[in-house]
């Protein structure tokens, strides 16, 4: 993605979820589910909601390096064949992440499988378009005044 300064695609999770993905580099991204979720980073902060519970997380971003490198990044087996990268680790949250790209390096789908898990989340895109205009305030997202927020949900112990 790094030939790209702008990505918006159709993205479809597990076949059943849909929505519409809007990436701009270097760190900021906004997805809207079909069933009103949202998830958007604007570089500093990265949002989730949900309207059905009517919760937002807010997770500040700062020394993170974010981005789709920081999610790729410290994979201590990483294998290529043709257009797909298989990356394992027995670490990171996901052990295993398998990026598939078509023509031109654009993503076609990516599969992530949680440590310790045995069920894989497919994420496939279609319709990709690539640097499109996309207005910054996309990606400011504020959710609405009767959503309970929480702090830093990643940082958070069980």
């Amino acid at each position: 993605m790094n030939s790209f300064e702008t990505i918006r695609a159709n993205v479809t999770i597990n076949g059943t979820l849909s929505g519409v993905l809007s990436y701009k580099r270097p760190n900021q991204m906004h997805i809207k589910l079909s069933d009103g979720r949202v998830i958007s980073a604007n570089g500093r902060v990265l949002w989730i909601y949900s309207p059905a519970s009517a919760v937002a997380g807010k997770q500040d971003l700062k020394g993170t390096g974010g981005g789709i490198s920081s999610l790729l990044s410290g994979y201590e087996d990483v294998l290529s064949t043709g257009k797909v990268f298989r990356l394992k680790s027995s670490t990171k949250a996901y052990e295993e992440i398998i990026v598939s790209v078509g023509p031109n390096n654009i993503l076609k789908a990516i599969r992530l499988k949680p440590q310790g898990k045995t069920d894989y989340t497919d994420i496939s895109f279609s319709a990709v378009q690539t640097n499109v205009g996309l207005a910054s305030n996309l990606f400011n997202f504020h959710p609405p005044a009767n959503a309970q927020i929480v702090e830093n949900p990643f940082n958070q112990r069980q």
